[in-house]
């Protein structure tokens, strides 16, 4: 197992995510891994002065294991404007981006057993 970093959510955030977390829908991808970060959740009224990822949020993470860059954004589900830069919250890497901070570091197993390591190089608020 792996040493996680802090993750945090504004209270207005709390009830969709709640929803997502409780979801029946086991089987996608990345549910169990979006329902044990929603458990460690730090719930904050207002934002700090350190932003961290939040639905909507753009973002730029490095994959540790190829060192490339992406740019994206964290989604909700089924948004209707879903993009090819668009992630998913329930998807292995939208589950593991869901409130971290800039410079965070997320280690998980993928399904497959292979180990991922990204990390958040920007968050656009």
């Amino acid at each position: 197992m792996f040493t996680r970093p802090p993750v945090y959510a504004l209270a207005d955030d709390v009830p969709k995510l709640q929803v997502l977390a409780q979801r029946s829908e086991r089987d996608a991808p990345g549910a169990v891994l979006f329902a044990e970060e929603f458990d460690r959740l730090c719930v904050l009224s207002h934002g700090g002065k350190d932003p961290f990822v939040r639905p909507g949020s753009w973002l730029t993470y490095r994959d540790l294991r190829t060192k490339e860059e992406r740019r994206v954004r964290l989604s909700h589900p089924g948004d209707g404007d879903q993009g090819a830069d668009d992630v998913s919250m329930l998807s292995p890497l939208g589950a593991a981006l869901i409130g971290l901070m800039e410079d965070a570091i997320f280690r998980w197993s993928e399904a497959d057993g292979r180990l991922r390591a990204i990390k958040v190089v920007s968050i656009e608020t």
